[in-house]
């Protein structure tokens, strides 16, 4: 099958950009999900609009998170969708047609990978986590900065570009630790969710409280390497 991977949105950053595939999937996400109920707003990477944020209910969607992957032929990469209601999700799904995995959770009720129950890993210590991230650019450059704490003490430190897949890899136990500096609503809302539900923390990384459904900085993992991360890279 062929898929539209000429640019044709560019956006603040390095390598960060939109396709014509991005634009044409959210237009037809956001088809079905007028369908379905047309009173509740959605909140959609390429056509965002900030104050929907605070609507009651609301949809959230990235129609391709990890758009540099899709566009390499790159098998990490998904389509993000969650349902947020009263300030909290409620309900999230995160599928990747390439690895044929889909992650979905109710709160409340659980997370599941393709309809099997997923739990969060058991490692507690730091120096034994398999870890994921994505930390600022040229923080390697800065010995004080938490790429270099995380590097230096976790058993290893992985970036996969799709930071939804990171974070549902997390709540199945492939990923011990997931910390981010700079997530998007459509990056954070679904999968945080899935995390929840199958036991992990998800803290902020500014306040060490649990995180809002729209958090920009998060660490997420088990309770108890959660706490320790958060002293590492707590600021």
């Amino acid at each position: 099958m062929q898929t539209d991977v000429r640019i044709v949105t560019r956006k603040k950053g390095r390598a960060n950009f939109a396709t014509a595939a991005d634009h044409a999937a959210e237009r037809a996400i956001i088809a079905r999900l007028a369908a379905h109920d047309p009173e509740i707003a959605v909140l959609a990477e390429e056509s965002a609009k900030a104050a929907l944020r605070k609507a009651e209910r609301l949809w959230v969607v990235d129609p391709i998170d990890g758009t540099l992957n899709f566009s390499r032929a790159i098998p990490f990469y998904c389509v993000v969708i969650a349902y947020v209601e009263g300030g909290r999700t409620r309900a999230a799904a995160v599928h990747a047609p390439r690895t044929g995995e889909t992650f979905t959770a109710s709160e409340g009720r659980g997370a599941t990978r393709n309809g099997l129950t997923i739990s969060v890993g058991s490692v507690t210590k730091l120096t034994e986590a398999f870890a994921v991230a994505s930390l600022a650019f040229g923080a390697t450059k800065r010995k004080d900065s938490r790429f270099v704490a995380l590097n230096s003490t976790c058993a290893r430190l992985r970036v996969l570009g799709s930071a939804a897949l990171e974070i549902c890899y997390v709540a199945m136990g492939t990923f011990d630790l997931f910390a981010h500096e700079a997530l998007s609503p459509w990056d954070i809302a679904a999968p945080a969710l899935i995390a929840r539900e199958a036991g992990a923390s998800v803290l902020s990384l500014k306040t060490g409280d649990d995180a809002a459904w729209d958090e920009r900085q998060v660490v997420i993992a088990n309770a108890k390497l959660a706490r320790d991360a958060m002293k590492l890279l707590g600021r």
